[in-house]
């Protein structure tokens, strides 16, 4: 997994690509997160539009990091999210917990109504 980030309108836009797999990719992840909250960027979108493949250690990165953003007074929305990543989320019953936005920019202006 490849992680690029840009700021955007007091947003933190994380753009994933690849396959969210868990072990070194979380680590990984998990200090961008960590990077962010001491940087008070609380608010981050994860784009998932070039993300292939997701497998439970993979959700469970992002549930971690959403749990993280959250206790520091932020949030973690998903943007772009194809239906194979979709299936998961939904069958874990996970749709109720994470935001999910068409597009990054639909993700980003719901920051903007906070």
């Amino acid at each position: 997994m490849e992680i690029a980030e840009k700021y955007e309108d007091n947003s933190l836009v994380l753009e994933l690509s690849g396959d969210l797999m868990g072990g070194a990719d979380s680590e990984k992840f998990r200090a961008v997160i960590d990077k962010a909250i001491r940087n008070e960027n609380v608010f981050v979108v994860v784009d998932l539009a070039q993300v292939s493949w997701m497998n439970s250690s993979g959700l469970g990165m992002l549930i971690s990091a959403l749990t993280s953003l959250r206790s520091a007074g932020g949030d973690l929305v998903l943007a772009s999210l194809s239906e194979r990543l979709r299936r998961p989320i939904q069958i874990t019953k996970l749709d109720s917990v994470f935001q999910e936005f068409e597009t990054v920019s639909d993700a980003i202006a719901s920051n903007a109504k906070m």
